[in-house]
């Protein structure tokens, strides 16, 4: 029987029909939510332990908000950070392509190693979650129409510190999962989701301390990875290309990205007006804009 807890008022409730792996999160989350404590009544205590995502210490939304407060950085809250204080990745979620700077870095160079070894690019199917999202999660979950879900404010997605993977990881029987776990936890990724009520193969955490905000040594190269986030007349949408001085090359897969990225390339995803105006400026013709751009001139 699905526990009786109240539901928590939702203001913009967002895609509530993500399969499983998007749903759930590990118990992490935020000390601005205490307050949000005072909706769950006494009859409330049942459902931290049946969302499938805490640890057997953790039998009560109270605890997992308490655990929350453990993951806290920044001065941040809990799926209210801002875009400007994480670093953007590439996911397949809408809008949770974010994490925290050295979560993003470490992301980074563990991608390539994966795709060397299982040959093919290491896909986050979710990152960061905002509190509205997570809201509209845990709405879904009590009205009976939705899967599992964590409690507002009790996710590591929402620290910008969580990721569920593809790529095979959702699998647990496969190489790139068996990989994963093997070598994740060498770049501070664990596989949390394995010890989860109901195992999440695709679930890692970051659990590296937060030392700060730091952000990528940049190269001198005077290049930078440019993704355009509307539509490009001609070549669609999520156009990224690496850009300098009359010089554009379409980047077509996630690790040619991640590898520039890895070794200091400055990233920046832009409107599509920003995205021409720096073409323009670098003396690059927008005619040299195409799927199969590699443009070059002295």
């Amino acid at each position: 029987m699905r526990p009786d807890v109240p539901l928590v008022p939702s203001r913009a409730p967002e895609n509530r029909s993500f399969d499983r792996r998007r749903l759930l999160s590990y118990a992490g989350a935020s000390l601005a939510l205490a307050g949000a404590s005072s909706l769950v009544r006494s009859d409330s205590a049942r459902a931290a332990v049946q969302l499938g995502e805490t640890s057997s210490s953790v039998t009560d939304v109270a605890q997992a908000l308490a655990a929350a407060a453990a993951n806290a950085w920044g001065g941040q809250q809990n799926g209210r950070i801002p875009a400007s204080l994480l670093t953007p990745v590439q996911a397949s979620v809408a809008g949770s392509g974010y994490l925290r700077d050295d979560a993003a870095r470490q992301y980074l160079s563990m991608s390539l190693a994966f795709t060397a070894a299982i040959g093919r690019p290491l896909v986050i199917t979710e990152g960061y979650r905002s509190y509205d999202r997570q809201v509209a999660y845990w709405n879904a979950y009590q009205a009976g129409t939705g899967n599992l879900a964590a409690y507002p404010g009790t996710s590591n997605h929402g620290w910008g510190i969580s990721c569920d993977f593809g790529s095979g990881v959702e699998s647990a029987t496969s190489a790139a999962k068996r990989w994963m776990d093997a070598n994740a936890p060498g770049y501070g990724w664990s596989p949390t989701g394995n010890g989860f009520s109901r195992p999440e193969p695709w679930h890692f955490d970051y659990t590296g301390a937060w030392a700060g905000a730091g952000g990528p040594v940049q190269g001198d190269s005077g290049l930078m990875v440019l993704r355009c986030s509307e539509n490009l007349e001609g070549v669609g949408t999520i156009y990224t290309a690496l850009l300098g001085m009359r010089s554009l090359r379409h980047l077509l897969t996630i690790n040619q990205i991640n590898a520039l990225r890895v070794v200091g390339v400055p990233y920046y995803e832009v409107p599509r007006s920003q995205f021409l105006l720096l073409c323009d400026a670098l003396s690059v013709p927008r005619s040299a804009i195409s799927v199969d751009s590699n443009y070059w001139r002295r």
